[in-house]
């Protein structure tokens, strides 16, 4: 009679085919073990997010480097200050633009002065909303560069307090012990957002994200970081 063909799994060696066979019920339950173990150990891979240009919250955000980034170090937050925070001077800027030239002609009006020529109204509006335009230029520039930044390896927060003042501070992830956030009042809850506070070990200076949206999701990331 013709060899039966073996099947099954198998090692090659010196040991005798009976110790080689492995039970089928056997090798399932060893497969299951190790599915389990290997989902226990590896990291859940989450799904990256498109931040776009006025983002505050950025989740694995694409396309996204910062100075001195390390060759193998992924940015896993992106954090801005949320963009509701903005609305003030938003709405400043927009009421002067507005109604601003008629106060400014209704002053040169009442001045003891001789009646301005059209090449003069235009030069002060041309001047006056310059100043409107470098004064959104400044807001805007504030928010947008005052970052906060978490990676797989260090969390970063770059604080703009001025054109010509920047204050940069950042610690390891094995460096920090704590973090916590706190949500004062109506319109922070309102519009979900609040300070976090990482705080460091040793000489290192505390981090803090100030009004930061979804400051409990971003909380339980970076405790989720340093459990791994």
């Amino acid at each position: 009679m013709p060899e039966k063909i073996l099947s099954g799994e198998f090692e090659l060696g010196g040991k005798s085919s009976s110790q080689n066979t492995v039970n089928p019920s056997e090798n399932k339950d060893k497969t299951i073990i190790q599915t389990s173990q290997s989902k226990t150990i590896s990291p859940k891979k989450h799904a990256k997010s498109t931040s776009h240009f006025f983002s505050s919250f950025g989740y694995y955000p694409k396309n996204i480097r910062f100075q001195n980034q390390e060759k193998e170090e992924e940015i896993i937050l992106l954090i801005r200050r949320r963009f509701i925070v903005n609305l003030p001077w938003i709405a400043i800027s927009l009421l002067l633009a507005i109604i601003g030239p008629f106060i400014v002609f209704l002053s040169i009006a009442s001045l003891p002065i001789n009646p301005i020529t059209p090449v003069q109204n235009f030069s002060i509006i041309a001047f006056y909303y310059l100043l409107i335009l470098g004064f959104v230029i400044m807001k805007f520039t504030l928010w947008y560069f005052h970052v906060g930044l978490v990676t797989n390896k260090r969390i970063k927060d770059i604080d703009i307090h001025g054109v010509l003042f920047k204050d940069v501070a950042e610690a390891r992830i094995d460096q920090i012990q704590d973090v916590s956030f706190t949500q004062i009042g109506f319109i922070p809850s309102l519009f979900n957002y609040g300070d976090i506070f990482v705080q460091t070990a040793g000489a290192n200076p505390n981090i803090e994200f100030d009004r930061a949206p979804e400051p409990t999701r971003i909380a339980q990331i970076i405790n989720d970081l340093l459990k791994q």
